[in-house]
């Protein structure tokens, strides 16, 4: 195929992509904006920090907020898949311009896993991915569900336990490890 074909059939996609865009700002802006569902969903954003700011072991806070970050990105990197593939979508997001539902994949997910790390230390890692695994996939997941933030088209909870137990192993790895160099 030609350079200027790849090119030309590149752009149509994403003025296509863009136009999809654009209809669902308007959708969301005159159907999920400043709805109780959207305050739900603010206040899911919100209320997690706010309550870790005060729980938090404050000798701890950069490490915890290097695994929150952590966290954050492969959660909305895994997101971003699964609405790619449509495996799931969300009906109700707080940023229409951001598709995947931040709600969980910057507050509740890294706010919950820095409480499972900072709490009970002397617990085995494992246990504590395998009880962040299923709250997460049986509880969270199907709230989710009946509040109307998420809609699965082709997944099914349990698909959720082993990368949720993943997530939490790796957080925990970097939560612990001391190997980081001082800064000069």
């Amino acid at each position: 195929m030609k350079w200027s074909t790849i090119l030309s059939k590149s752009n149509s996609l994403y003025e296509q992509l863009y136009n999809t865009h654009v209809e669902f700002f308007d959708f969301w802006k005159s159907s999920v904006l400043f709805t109780w569902r959207w305050w739900i969903a603010v206040s899911f954003i919100v209320l997690p920090w706010i309550i870790w700011l005060f729980i938090r072991k404050k000798e701890s806070t950069g490490r915890l907020l290097y695994v929150a970050l952590f966290v954050m990105v492969f959660s909305s990197a895994l997101d971003d898949i699964g609405l790619t593939m449509n495996l799931w979508n969300y009906p109700t997001i707080v940023f229409p311009l951001m598709p995947e539902f931040i709600t969980f994949d910057v507050s509740v997910l890294p706010v919950a896993t820095m409480l499972f790390i900072q709490y009970f230390p002397r617990v085995s890692p494992y246990i504590k991915a395998i009880i962040y695994s299923v709250t997460s996939s049986f509880m969270f997941e199907p709230l989710n569900v009946k509040l109307g933030f998420y809609v699965k088209n082709h997944w099914e909870y349990y698909y959720s336990v082993p990368i949720m137990i993943f997530i939490y192993l790796v957080a925990n790895y970097l939560a612990s490890n001391n190997k980081f160099a001082k800064l000069k």
